[in-house]
Formats: C-alpha cells, structure tokens, sequence
C-alpha cells in the first residue's frame, strides 16, 4: 500500500499543524504523519505565553515582534476562538544584577513600540497586590499576549483540513528509503508514503529520526512539570515569573522556578518544576508536584487552601544556543528541518507561513534571509554519512 504526496510533514504538533495549514493554502497535496495524537507532546503542556522579552538577540526580537503583531486576527483566519487577550508580564527581580539586565530589555522593547517599564516595589504592589509576600527590588512590567495553544494548534489541523491536508494520528515514522541522496519514502506501520518534499517538525522527538538520517543532532530537553488548579475569582492580572526563568527551564539540574498566570475561567497556571531529561517521554514526579506547591504558598499565601486539579510533565526541547533550526541539510536533498522553536507562540505561524511561502517560490531553496541563520548546518561539526 502506498500514496504520493506533494509534502509530507512529521509531526502533529503546532509546527506541523501550522504548516500543514500554510502549505495545504499553496495547493500543495499534504501528508502529516504523527506517532500519537494531535498537540500531544509538548504542544499540550504549553502555558500559552506570546513570550517576547526574552528574545536573544535584537534581530530575533525583531523576528518576535513582527510574529507577535498578527496573533490578534489569526483566531479569524482559522475560524476559531483562540481566546487571545493581553494581560501582560511582570518579571520579579531580586538583585541589582537581575535590574540592571531587564532595564536594558525593557529599554529595547520600547525601541520596538512596546509597552515596558521597570516597576519599583510600591508601583509592583498597586497594580499587583496578591505579591505581597515578595521581597525584592520590584519587577519589569512588558507587553506581552496569552492564547490557548491547544485551540491554536487544532484550529489549524481544521482549517488544514478543510484546505484539503490529511493528517494521521497514530502513524509512527520507523524509517525512511533513500535514493541517489533524497528520501524516496517516509515509512510508518509498514505502509510507504512517497512525497517530494519531507519536512522534520518533531521537536523534542526528533534525534532519533535524525540518527536514521545519519546524523547526530544536538537536540536537548528537560522534563518540566506544571499544575492547574480550581477555578478562582480574580487573584492576579498580568502574567507573574521571576527572573531566570527561562534559563531554569533550560538547565541541567533539578530545581523549581515560578510562574503564575490566571486563565480567563479563573483556573491558575502553575509552572515549572525542572529535572534532567534524557528520553523526552516525561512522567510527573511526585517531588516535582510537591516542590510547586511549597513555592506557590510561600510567594503567595494566600493560594494556601486552593485545590490542584491535575499535574503534568513534559520535554522542554531546546537548542544550544536556543535558537531553532529551520531549513535544508546537505546530502539529502529534499529534506527540511522545523525544530527547536523559541518563543513559539509568535514566531511558530510567522516562520511556518514563511516556509510555505518559499516552498511555492523555489521549493524550499529561497528562504527568506532572516531565516538563513537559523539553518541546521551550524550544528554539523562533522559531514554526514552519505545516503545511497
């Protein structure tokens, strides 16, 4: 058995669904292929931040900001109700170190057009009084989105469908068959899908499909586990972390950091507590669930007595300089990579529609020159072995 496709893409998850939807709008014959179900892997624990300030570098908050700016209609592209609000961020700073960083990071936001400000204690409290328990130098307020990205990412396997994509849940990818050095055949459950064109979107799952491809990728992840609880009247307003955050969630060592966000029905989004991973199938731990808990009573007491309605673990993929890795490897010619996001709610749909855009103008061979930097050759120290 056997079919033919213009594209196949692996990978059901907000990458893939994203440009499964882009390309199927190019009239493409699209295939996805996904080991398990649609935003089952790290799509699914995802808190739904249109994260911007920790953008690494002033050419990739340029690359945010832009991405950023058309989440607000994107709910109507898809036809679906993305529940996207703005409730901006605070991040808590505890040491003039930490200051002194995100006064240049709100400076640069500013730059933009964004709103940002640095907030010292008393203004912190005024317009956050659940953070009375905080002790630190006060917090660095910037703008920021929130959507729901399971809406987000099966708002675009309906509309990918609707476009004329299919999509296959429960279709593992085994192997591939090569032929004079591109991929002749994507092969899943002993059934071959032939296609022109493959396109990896596995994120945290992908290096052993590289390692098929005969390639040793630097794909890292951790295992982060976050908590929701009962739903509550309105006890915060902004979205609430504390610095290092990010980088928490992207070590190497066991450790919880905080953040704290109220979805619109009243529920509390409580992450992360951070452990090392080395298979990306992650399973909450009961010392990770404990951990959040003590450190949401301790920042905010009075979230003592509220209910946890359930805990979940999943892979914190990363790239080592956090950047992702978009576009071709050599020796396989028509194979393209589309991991390792960072900041994913708002750059996922800009750099997926833009990959689209350069499939229908040159076959995936033109992409536009901002993306060129993010190409996956940076991480081949050594050729890969030739594919027959």
């Amino acid at each position: 058995m056997s079919d033919r496709f213009d594209v196949i893409i692996i990978g059901a998850g907000l990458a893939g669904c994203a440009l499964a939807y882009y390309l199927s709008q190019q009239k493409l014959d699209v295939l996805v292929l996904e080991a398990n179900s649609i935003a089952g892997g790290t799509t699914a624990a995802s808190a739904g931040r249109a994260q911007i300030i920790e953008s690494e570098s002033e050419e990739y908050l340029a690359l945010v900001v832009h991405g950023f700016n058309k989440l607000s209609n994107l709910g109507d592209e898809l036809d679906v109700d993305l529940q996207w609000r703005l409730p901006g961020h605070l991040t808590l700073l505890t040491d003039e170190a930490q200051w002194s960083k995100y006064d240049f990071l709100t400076q640069r936001l500013r730059k933009f057009g964004l709103a940002a400000e640095m907030l010292p204690p008393d203004q912190l409290l005024r317009i956050e009084p659940a953070i009375s328990n905080f002790r630190g130098l006060g917090a660095a307020y910037s703008q920021e989105g929130h959507l729901n990205p399971l809406r987000l990412c099966h708002g675009y396997a309906q509309a990918a469908r609707r476009a004329g994509a299919k999509i296959r849940i429960n279709s593992r990818v085994t192997g591939f068959e090569f032929q004079r050095g591109e991929i002749q055949s994507v092969v899943s459950h002993q059934t071959c899908y032939y296609a022109g064109h493959i396109i990896l979107a596995t994120g945290a799952w992908s290096n052993n499909l590289m390692a098929k491809l005969g390639c040793a990728f630097p794909m890292q992840f951790t295992c982060a586990q976050a908590l929701v609880t009962e739903s509550m009247p309105p006890f915060i307003h902004h979205h609430i972390g504390f610095s290092g955050f990010y980088q928490t969630v992207h070590g190497l060592q066991r450790s919880v950091t905080l953040g704290l966000g109220q979805h619109p029905a009243g529920n509390l989004f409580v992450s992360n507590a951070i452990q090392p991973a080395f298979i990306p199938e992650c399973s909450p731990s009961v010392w990770g669930l404990t951990a959040l808990c003590q450190n949401l009573r301790q920042q905010f007491p009075g979230l003592s007595d509220i209910r946890v309605l359930r805990s979940w673990a999943a892979a914190s993929p990363f790239l080592p300089d956090y950047l992702p890795a978009i576009g071709n490897l050599p020796q396989i010619k028509n194979l393209t990579l589309a991991i390792g996001f960072h900041l994913a709610i708002p750059t996922i749909p800009l750099i997926c529609e833009e990959i689209a855009h350069a499939f229908k103008d040159s076959g995936l061979t033109g992409l536009p020159d901002y993306l060129q930097a993010f190409s996956p050759q940076r991480f081949l120290q050594t050729p890969m072995r030739a594919i027959a």
